[in-house]
């Protein structure tokens, strides 16, 4: 069972989303979505839990993880985006199942016709199917696939990962720590099962497994072996026997020693030790002893790898499918903050390659880590895996990833000025200009080639600052010795980080002026007219966010907003190259202002 294609329309943040879940033949790709909080990622997980939940419920009516006659994620009005009328989701599964529902801010009966963003065939039909006094539908077509449910979810593994799980550390929680491993009772009846999607906090039901598993491997699964070594001297050679393992236990063993041996890097002889007949902890044994004399005592980062994939192992050896190795683990895993709790190590590296080993269980993971982002590349490769950003669900490389940009800047506050900024200022040759970021040093370029200002950015070395934070760093660290500079240097902000006009010796410091009637009020692209970024726009509409005039109410008084156009942070480098490639003479007339004001600071220093 896996999931196809989720699409939604005005729900919470998210304007509209069609994602097609992607495959390599039959075998599933994970999928991370990324995005600002408030984006929309939970909303998108919690309709596919939703319809997970329903399909459970449907099968095992004695063990609902919801509230009888309740659903995981309410229907409500309030879910619909601000300023329209309606909202429409679905998730579609393979086999021809599928959720849907659609809701309208006033009942069906009160519209001459359907709204006008109603497009696409599955939100019109659903609109369709809608009664005409109502203005709620919900359409779950596994009510009438009972058996086919019941079968997939037999062969399956189907879990969900909330951002509110946790298991709390063995110093704080006493009954963790002395939490002894129990047989597991498990009730075969009709309506009823032992699995769960959710998991919140499951350390205690995979210590419980992992004992019987152990146990099952010991009891049942263990056999002598020997072979003949000749003695010198005596025609009886000596008969030396060793103890092998070998059965379903024993395959499960080992796949858990992978992921124990991943997360705990403490060489090949890993394994699991179970304590004496009245303390019946899981232990964790290496060549040298014990290394962890409790798996409750693992670390809070530890034990979110070894729960996540322990109970993907768990999950399927309950279910009816044969289970010899991590291939045959088939089924959805969601993962809402998939890098919780986790240090970068484990995100870079351990958490890729730990998913690497279950290829055909479909991920469905959300983070806000671009060091996982980039450890899934380098260990699925960029066509591995599939990177969607919300609210709007387009999909992206690794390097578009905004979170690329913050993290590079928080290192560049630091690592960068002590290493590139003192070896650039150390090395120059010429004044040195510091520009906020790389798409102004190409701006700048482009600007000096259409406008015939060549021959000045020619006297200087244009680098990139690193953002404003960091030309605020070299302007505290570098003014108290400016008078021993050997070059000018001049700091160039962006407009909407006014500074004043300084100079101190060879330092200087100077703003862009504001181009008060250009759109964008932000970055370097205010320099841009409207008619400029409209073109741009014509040929793709996602470089620039447009916030039509609406009204506000602010402490009791309405009032009007005006529009705003901003750049998103993930769209700069692709408005760079639109307007680097297409842009005229009079597109770029209004950087004439930055080329007067670098011959200011530079004077006459030719250097």
């Amino acid at each position: 069972m896996y999931i196809k294609r989720t699409q939604i329309i005005n729900y919470g943040p998210i304007d509209r989303l069609d994602i097609t879940f992607p495959f390599e033949g039959d075998t599933p790709k994970p999928v991370v979505l990324v995005g600002e909080n408030g984006s929309g990622k939970s909303i998108l997980l919690s309709h596919i839990v939703n319809g997970l939940i329903s399909a459970k419920d449907l099968i095992y009516p004695d063990t609902p993880e919801v509230e009888k006659d309740k659903v995981y994620k309410i229907r409500s009005g309030f879910y619909i985006k601000s300023k329209k009328e309606f909202y429409f989701a679905r998730v579609d599964f393979q086999d021809g199942l599928f959720i849907e529902e659609i809701r309208s801010e006033h009942p069906k009966e009160t519209y001459q016709n359907p709204p006008a963003e109603l497009t696409g065939q599955e939100a019109q039909a659903a609109w369709g199917k809608m009664e005409q006094k109502d203005h709620d539908y919900l359409d779950p077509n596994i009510y009438s696939k009972e058996t086919q449910i019941r079968d997939i979810f037999s062969r399956n593994c189907v879990l969900y990962f909330p951002p509110n799980r946790f298991e709390e550390p063995a110093w704080l929680n006493e009954e963790n720590l002395m939490a002894k491993a129990e047989y597991i009772d498990l009730r075969h009846m009709v309506g009823h099962t032992d699995r769960k999607i959710i998991n919140y906090s499951p350390l205690h039901d995979n210590q419980n497994w992992l004992f019987e598993v152990i146990y099952d491997r010991a009891a049942f699964e263990a056999a002598a072996r020997g072979y003949n070594v000749p003695v010198k001297d005596s025609k009886v050679p000596l008969f030396l026997p060793f103890l092998y393992y070998s059965g379903q236990a024993t395959s499960i063993y080992e796949i858990a020693l992978q992921i124990v041996r991943s997360i705990i890097k403490e060489g090949p002889n890993i394994r699991f030790g179970i304590g004496e007949r009245h303390n019946r902890v899981v232990s964790v044994q290496g060549e040298s002893g014990q290394l962890v004399p409790n798996i409750f005592q693992l670390s809070s980062g530890e034990t979110s790898l070894l729960n996540l994939f322990l109970s993907i192992l768990r999950d399927f050896d309950l279910s009816s499918s044969s289970l010899t190795k991590a291939e045959d683990i088939r089924g959805i895993v969601i993962v809402d903050e998939i890098d919780l709790h986790l240090h970068v190590a484990h995100q870079y590296t351990i958490l890729p390659q730990l998913m690497k080993m279950f290829p055909n269980v479909q991920f469905v993971v959300t983070t806000h880590s671009p060091l996982f982002v980039l450890g899934m590349k380098n260990v699925f490769g960029e066509d591995g895996f599939a990177l969607h950003r919300l609210p709007h669900g387009q999909q992206i490389s690794p390097e578009e990833f905004s979170e690329f940009g913050s993290a590079y800047q928080s290192f560049t506050d630091t690592r960068k000025f002590s290493d590139d900024i003192r070896t650039a200022i150390k090395n120059a040759q010429k004044p040195i200009v510091f520009a906020e970021g790389a798409t102004d040093v190409k701006y700048l370029q482009r600007a000096a080639e259409l406008l015939g200002r060549s021959e000045l950015l020619g006297r200087v070395e244009l680098k990139d600052g690193g953002g404003f934070g960091n030309l605020d760093n070299i302007w505290k660290n570098y003014k108290q010795f400016a008078e021993v500079i050997h070059q000018r240097m001049v700091l160039l902000y962006d407009c909407d980080k006014p500074k004043p006009f300084e100079n101190n010796g060879s330092l200087f410091r100077r703003n862009i002026p504001l181009q008060s009637d250009h759109p964008v009020k932000k970055g370097i692209e205010n320099l841009f007219s409207q008619s400029t970024l409209e073109k741009a726009l014509k040929d793709k509409d996602t470089l620039i966010d447009i916030t039509p005039e609406h009204s506000a109410t602010k402490r009791g008084k309405t009032v009007t907003i005006p529009e705003k156009w901003e750049v998103h942070d993930d769209e700069k480098t692709n408005l760079c190259n639109w307007l680097c490639e297409s842009g005229t003479v009079e597109d770029f007339q209004h950087f004439q202002t930055v080329f007067e004001l670098l011959e200011e600071a530079l004077g006459g220093d030719s250097n």
